[in-house]
């Protein structure tokens, strides 16, 4: 296993000391995966050791050190500007709020220490001196693609409910397969995921949703998801009775989350753009319809996310997408300056995104019309390109000009906004002495 230079130079003086010291969770888990062909080199080391944490301070008092959570044994270290985190071997009490341990009780034994992680993958241990340290089986299951918790899953998930969002996450992101016992527990035991902080949900939901198996889990485990977004269960199975659709409609939502870009905003909006279709749903001869979705669907986007404690930022861009998804897109010139004013250039693209992902899991037929949303994209980046004026600030004349002629009060945006219009569909040039002469004509 490649460890860095600083991280060796942790374990090393920890062990010149006397004490064990290991990389320890993802980092084992991920050099030992078939993803570092991928190259998916480890971007953080954690060091678990038998020091106590007044015993590190100590190897290391010529260390700048931080204290991220010495009551619960970790320190970090900065060494060659990075912060690497170390944390005494310890053993864990009750889990009363389903998330963090009551108490630690610190011990010198490795086995106790790994024996307390979620999943046997995480719970390898490894030094240069000692080789690879694994004592469940950890190597197996990686193999093997399996996720297996250490020990009893019903206590692994009971001590914390974020365990069963990691394994989702995990699933996602790895392709990895729940391991039967742990499957059972984690499906019983997932109304505790109501006791989690929101955030750490929101958190552990964004890395799923960019997985690349998302569309596997999100179709297997919606039951599961639907303890935090309850509309997602209407969904499972729901006929949509229309040739455009040959998914019910979370198979429909899935599929197009994993044919979206890797973006979270789109891939967000791409889970929430059809979710109140079940709740708009009409059949009018034969053929299925839902009016409203759009709107409906924004709406529980907002309120969901509010719940989860996204930032505005995100919620607002996410709500846009999915309140505009069904907005027919043209790419004549004009229509893409308005519609650049109207979204911007990031937002416009991701509605352009969104609406391919969205096209690609339909029927065969709708994905011929996918061109034109890549045209649309296509035109937009030329205008951009060439300068030409889409917005309040790209006008060749500003408020203040127009206070000059005479104009005030709302008149003076009324004017601006009738100013580009103009300019948008090409009846006037974006030439100040041209924009000041029709100004100055709609003052008389």
């Amino acid at each position: 296993m490649f460890l860095p230079e600083n991280v060796k130079t942790i374990i090393e003086q920890l062990e010149t000391a006397g004490y064990e010291a290991y990389a320890v969770g993802g980092c084992v888990r991920d050099s030992l995966g078939e993803w570092w062909a991928a190259e998916l080199v480890p971007l953080d080391y954690d060091i678990a050791t038998s020091a106590v944490p007044v015993e590190i301070r100590e190897v290391f008092r010529d260390y700048r050190i931080v204290d991220i959570g010495e009551k619960h044994g970790t320190i970090a270290v900065i060494i060659d500007d990075n912060k690497i985190e170390i944390t005494s071997f310890r053993t864990d009490g009750d889990y009363s709020d389903s998330r963090h341990p009551d108490n630690v009780v610190f011990t010198r034994d490795l086995k106790s220490d790994l024996s307390r992680r979620d999943f046997t993958v995480n719970a390898m241990a490894y030094s240069e001196a000692t080789g690879l340290v694994d004592l469940f089986g950890g190597r197996q299951d990686l193999d093997s693609n399996i996720l297996r918790c250490v020990g009893d899953p019903e206590k692994r998930f009971s001590e914390d409910a974020l365990r069963i969002m990691r394994a989702l996450r995990f699933m996602s992101e790895r392709g990895f397969i729940l391991e039967e016992n742990t499957e059972q527990a984690l499906r019983e035991l997932k109304d505790n995921l109501l006791k989690i902080a929101p955030e750490r949900i929101a958190m552990e939901f964004d890395r799923l949703l960019l997985g690349e198996h998302a569309e596997k889990v999100i179709t297997e485990y919606y039951d599961v998801l639907g303890v935090i977004f309850p509309d997602l269960i209407s969904c499972a199975g729901f006929d949509q009775h229309n040739k455009h659709h040959i998914y019910d409609v979370l198979t429909h939502i899935a599929k197009a989350i994993s044919a979206a870009p890797k973006d979270i905003v789109i891939r967000l909006a791409l889970f929430f753009h059809d979710i109140a279709k079940p709740k708009c749903f009409e059949l009018k001869d034969g053929i299925g319809h839902a009016p409203g979705h759009p709107v409906k669907s924004a709406e529980i986007a907002e309120k969901t996310m509010r719940r989860l404690r996204y930032n505005k930022a995100t919620i607002y861009k996410v709500v846009l997408l999915v309140e505009n998804h069904r907005e027919k897109l043209r790419d004549d010139v004009i229509t893409v300056k308005s519609l650049l004013n109207k979204y911007g250039p990031k937002t416009l693209i991701q509605l352009c995104e969104l609406k391919i992902a969205d096209d690609n899991a339909k029927a065969g037929f709708v994905k011929l019309e996918l061109h034109k949303h890549r045209l649309v994209i296509e035109k937009a980046r030329e205008v951009i390109k060439s300068g030409e004026c889409y917005t309040l600030g790209g006008l060749a004349v500003n408020g203040n000009d127009l206070i000059e002629l005479g104009y005030s009060g709302r008149d003076i945006g009324k004017r601006l906004k009738s100013l580009l219009d103009t300019v948008i569909t090409g009846r006037a040039e974006n030439r100040r002495e041209v924009l000041l002469e029709i100004a100055e004509k709609g003052l008389k």
